[in-house]
């Protein structure tokens, strides 16, 4: 299961952002959004409470760019086609059971 929370972040010009980041089931850090976030809310409250969110991350310890561990390149996964079918068998089996559903 993924989680996320805000946290603080230190650029490289030394500037302090905001960004989502996203933890495995284990608690360890998977990935980030690449830009800030900013509050948001459909409702006063909701935006009070997504502010709160963003106060909590600046109890957390700061993070850089290079704490975030770079996502795997697995090579692209191959299909496989030993259980496609062909659109005209598709067509006649929905034609098959809609005509049994009009007997019934």
């Amino acid at each position: 299961m993924i989680t996320w929370n805000y946290r603080v972040f230190r650029e490289d010009d030394g500037d302090y952002i905001i960004r989502e980041v996203f933890y495995n089931a284990n608690g360890a850090i998977v990935g980030c959004t690449q830009d800030a976030v900013e509050p948001t809310g459909r409702s006063l409250e909701a935006l009070a409470e997504d502010i709160a969110s963003f106060q909590a991350a600046l109890t957390l310890p700061v993070l850089t760019l290079a704490d975030i561990p770079s996502a795997p390149q697995e090579p692209p996964q191959r299909r496989d086609r030993a259980t496609n079918r062909r659109i005209e068998d598709l067509l006649e089996e929905i034609q098959r059971a809609e005509s049994i559903q009009h007997e019934e």
